[in-house]
């Protein structure tokens, strides 16, 4: 059972799309999400993955110039509150 995921958040649609459209293309385990809402009340769109693939999102994000806003780190259990990584 998964116990924790991380989530990278955009400041526009725009920058979430190419960056589901780039993941892709590189073969980077990721999915498309509406952001959490124990991170924000707003809507959006945000990007679910493994903790192991930080460092691979991180640089894909790097190399095209895709601004995001935060990568966190959310817990299965509730009662935790997600932790902002980057």
């Amino acid at each position: 059972m998964e116990r924790e995921f991380c989530v990278i958040t955009f400041d526009s649609t725009h920058q979430a799309l190419d960056f589901e459209r780039l993941s892709k293309e590189y073969g980077l385990k990721t999915r498309s999400i509406p952001v959490p809402r124990q991170i924000s009340s707003s809507c959006g769109i945000a990007a679910k993955f493994n903790e192991e693939l930080i460092k691979d999102v991180r640089q894909l994000c790097l190399d095209y110039q895709i601004e995001f806003a935060n990568i966190y780190r959310i817990y299965r259990d509730s009662s935790k509150k997600p932790v902002k990584i980057l």
